[in-house]
């Protein structure tokens, strides 16, 4: 489209790319000022991102993804794909399977029903749209409502601190909902056989499977598991599957860590006195530091104790290293699962979640002052932020 006539991307200027110099692959750029740009920066989480558009003067074009628009795409509600760019013109998109950050096969079919909307407003409209005449269309793959089923009942166990959130998958569909009020109903489905999980923002706390027929509500009941009883010497940032409260984690959905408006990267976090922004979001083998935690331990904490580190997405075999106190090192967990998309640099941090432990010896603690160092490891074929890394979801050390 005319970017003269529609100059504003969507979370604008994020995808602008207008004067900019690609740095990294041909999709991520460096400006003039030494702010970055990409189009998967203007990308916003499936179960969010509703409606999206471009603007101009008293003018916009926008994406619809109302009812079931996402059912035959892949990756789950958390996924996020690129919305805008603009350059030479004004790009707008709705990206319904790619292979970015792709954590399960392509599903096939009909994609949709979804709409572009034309509006004489900047503000986006409604995502409510009524696609009920497909029904009438004979659009091969289309399953009208009366044709399929939902599922319903109580989700707990979650804080009410965060988002309890279902999610039900097979190899032809996908779906989900957000729980109020420890109750959810889910949006209505094709008839079948579905994976159910349940997770606290984004970390998973539950699953089972539910089958969905047509014309019925199906009443499935799901609780968090409990999470084990611990006594806790420290604990920096949330188990929930999102980095956003770690140093860092409120910028790199938005610009690559090389971009001038990152804090400083590693550094030292010091229990008691420290908060979840001293720690990094992110560490690399190649970039990035390390991160030093300091805590003092009582007589009788000095014992063998368990170092819990919970991760988001791995990019090139990147995992956690663990120093204790300069002479102890945890053994290298080996490399996860490759996902063979860049994640980080172009503002993903969704990936398997991995959960690394480290049962640390009497031994290797003292009364009084101690220390862990964790740093990364990984492949460095590529430098800097493109070596092996990993995105931090918490630590935890605790009693064993």
């Amino acid at each position: 489209m005319r970017k003269a006539v529609l100059p504003r991307g969507w979370h604008d200027p994020v995808s602008d790319i207008t004067g900019c110099t690609a740095f990294e692959g041909k999709d991520t750029f460096r400006c003039p000022n030494g702010e970055t740009r990409c189009k998967f920066y203007s990308s916003d989480r499936f179960i969010d991102d509703i409606v999206h558009g471009v603007t101009g003067s008293n003018v916009g074009v926008w994406m619809i993804m109302s009812g079931n628009a996402y059912e035959t795409s892949s990756g789950g509600p958390f996924f996020r794909d690129i919305n805008t760019q603009a350059g030479d013109q004004q790009e707008l998109y709705f990206y319904m399977n790619s292979g970015h950050i792709r954590t399960e096969p392509w599903r096939l079919g009909l994609m949709g029903p979804y709409a572009m909307r034309f509006t004489t407003s900047t503000s986006p409209p409604s995502g409510n749209v009524d696609t009920s005449f497909f029904s009438g269309l004979s659009i091969q793959g289309y399953v009208p409502d009366n044709q399929r089923g939902r599922v319903s009942g109580s989700a707990t166990g979650v804080s009410s601190n965060f988002e309890t959130v279902l999610h039900w998958y097979n190899q032809q569909a996908q779906y989900w909902t957000k729980a109020s009020g420890g109750s959810y109903t889910s949006p209505l489905m094709k008839p079948g056989s579905y994976t159910m999980k349940m997770y606290r923002n984004e970390f998973l706390v539950a699953q089972s499977s539910v089958t969905v027929s047509v014309g019925n509500t199906v009443r499935k009941d799901i609780a968090a598991t409990p999470e084990p009883s611990r006594t806790s010497i420290f604990k920096i940032g949330e188990f929930d599957g999102q980095p956003f409260e770690l140093k860092n984690g409120d910028k790199i959905l938005r610009m690559h860590p090389t971009d001038p408006r990152m804090s400083t990267w590693g550094g030292t976090y010091t229990v008691g006195s420290s908060s979840p922004r001293d720690f990094p979001m992110a560490l690399g083998s190649d970039a990035g530091g390390t991160a030093t935690i300091n805590f003092s331990l009582s007589s009788s904490q000095v014992r063998q104790l368990t170092l819990r580190i919970g991760t988001t997405l791995s990019f090139q075999n990147g995992r956690p290293t663990v120093r204790v106190n300069s002479q102890w090192s945890g053994a290298d967990p080996g490399a996860p699962v490759l996902i063979d998309s860049r994640g980080l640099t172009r503002g993903g941090y969704r990936g398997w979640g991995d959960v690394y432990t480290w049962n640390i010896p009497a031994s290797a603690l003292r009364t009084g002052s101690n220390s862990i160092v964790i740093g990364a490891v990984g492949s460095k074929n590529l430098g800097g932020w493109l070596a092996g890394n990993y995105i931090v979801d918490a630590i935890e050390l605790y009693v064993s």
